[in-house]
């Protein structure tokens, strides 16, 4: 079984290791979750090659930042968060310049980063607060 529109499992192993940006490596073993590629899971020493994807769904805004200055082929500005989703910290593309620290976000839409590019990947969005 593969997630929506990723071709990546759900709950597999996470044998393509160019996992989409709203997701992250969980251990087999121990469920520690980490979102950039490595060898072994950081608490148990288990090979990371077992590991499943799991979807990031929301999490906390701990910085933001506008780059103004960007490759040819990128857009700017390009607004970038720091983001925890639990024990997950990463850095990804915001939809707008839009957040604060603190702000509640997920992930949503399918924008490309680079012209040319045929990958899309989800941006950052505020959650809406019901």
């Amino acid at each position: 079984m593969t997630g929506s529109n990723s071709g990546v499992p759900e709950n597999g192993a996470a044998a393509d290791r160019d996992l989409p940006v709203d997701r992250a490596f969980a251990c087999a073993d121990c469920g520690r979750r980490w979102y950039y590629d490595r060898r072994r899971c950081p608490d148990c020493d288990r090979s990371a090659a077992d590991a499943a994807s799991v979807r990031l769904e929301t999490g906390a805004v701990v910085a933001t930042t506008t780059v103004e200055t960007t490759p040819p082929d990128v857009r700017a500005p390009n607004h970038l968060a720091l983001v925890r989703f639990d024990e997950v910290q990463l850095i990804a593309q915001a939809a707008d310049a839009d957040l604060s620290p603190g702000d509640r976000v997920r992930f949503d839409g399918s924008h490309r980063l680079r012209d040319g590019r045929d990958r899309t990947d989800p941006r950052l969005v505020a959650v809406e607060e019901s």
